[in-house]
């Protein structure tokens, strides 16, 4: 079997799909050695291939890539006779020749559910499209449970139920040192990720806020990650705000610093509004790092009841759950106690056996 795999979001750095698609090829390069595999971008990319069933093929190209993906993929895809083609990235080739079976990753419905929290370009693209993958794919891949039923109530009418697959996310394989103590952990709260409205910020830093007038206490946030894009109200109320001095944005961070943020931090705070996965409360509970998060999201799909959840749209909500994991009277380790056997659940070698499986079936 020739198997496709269209690899231009590895054009984006070190994005969440980016990081997604080489976990996941990284495992199917250990476990396939009987079946070719086609790795098609338009543009170079760093990914490493070491199986010498492997390689990539680029086709440079200067217009966005979802016109490479479009108009250029489908006749290389042809001429390569390829029978499987695997879309990752939310988006396949809509007129590509039936005879070539698709798999498609969906990773969430941000743009639809907040378009004024997407940017124009990909609310353009998902919107516009989304409903065309769903017809023109053999089958589809969730990246959680919550966005498989998120899916089928978006696009009742035009998808089939059986054809809609659940494949979730891994989780890193770190682990932790024996001289760890949780004792040792500091009182900060650190959040990873952009600075963008889904995120939900703007009502965290109201809830700390909140916290400070209320109770006088002042807890520092760590953020890490990108500046992100329509930031500029949350910046100027950091700007403006009464515990400006203990927020502390550390841009983007290497895979080690993130890891010794969530090593030391009290808590991972991840206020967000819509996720496909939310891979921070995985990470953080595989590093014995207490989790508040918001409830009625996928993160409660994830964490179960190792996290305090809180309602994401009421301020008020946001700071009591802050508030609690401060009282004197707090138990740290009943919320923590099932943490590594809901990690466990999550492996990134489970999801690409999985997919090649999904490979086979669509074959």
């Amino acid at each position: 079997m020739r198997i496709a795999v269209d690899i231009k979001a590895f054009k984006n750095g070190t994005t969440g799909i980016a990081r997604y698609l080489r976990s996941i090829l990284d495992e199917l390069q250990k476990i396939d050695a009987t079946n070719e595999y086609l790795l098609f971008s338009c543009a170079p990319s760093d990914y490493i291939v070491t199986n010498p069933r492997w390689k990539k093929v680029i086709t440079p190209w200067r217009l966005p890539g979802i016109l490479w993906q479009q108009l250029l993929l489908p006749s290389l895809l042809k001429k390569n006779r390829i029978d499987v083609l695997w879309a990752p990235e939310q988006v396949c080739p809509v007129f590509c020749s039936r005879k070539i079976r698709i798999i498609t990753t969906i990773h969430d419905l941000a743009s639809q559910h907040y378009p004024d929290a997407s940017v124009w370009s990909v609310r353009l693209i998902h919107n516009g499209l989304t409903k065309q993958v769903i017809k023109r794919s053999n089958l589809i891949i969730t990246v959680s449970d919550f966005i498989r039923k998120d899916l089928i109530h978006y696009y009742g009418d035009t998808n089939n139920e059986k054809k809609i697959i659940a494949i979730p996310n891994g989780r890193p394989e770190w682990t932790l040192q024996k001289s760890y103590r949780a004792d040792d952990r500091k009182d900060f709260l650190f959040f990873p990720g952009n600075l963008e409205p889904r995120k939900n910020l703007i009502r965290l830093i109201n809830a700390l806020e909140l916290i400070h007038e209320r109770d006088g206490l002042t807890v520092p946030l760590h953020l890490a990650g990108p500046s992100g894009w329509k930031n500029q109200t949350l910046l100027s109320l950091i700007d403006k705000s009464p515990v400006k001095n203990s927020i502390n944005h550390l841009g983007y961070l290497s895979e080690e610093e993130l890891k010794q943020q969530y090593l030391s931090c009290k808590a991972l705070i991840y206020p967000s509004l819509y996720e496909g996965f939310g891979l921070p409360v995985l990470e953080a509970l595989s590093l014995d790092c207490l989790v508040l998060t918001s409830a009625g999201t996928v993160m409660q799909e994830i964490a179960g009841e190792a996290a305090v959840y809180f309602d994401p749209e009421d301020t008020a909500s946001i700071a009591d759950a802050v508030r609690k994991i401060f009282d004197s009277e707090f138990d740290r380790d009943s919320v923590l106690r099932d943490s590594s056997l809901i990690t466990a659940h999550y492996s990134w070698g489970a999801s690409a056996r999985d997919l090649l499986s999904l490979f086979r079936t669509a074959a």
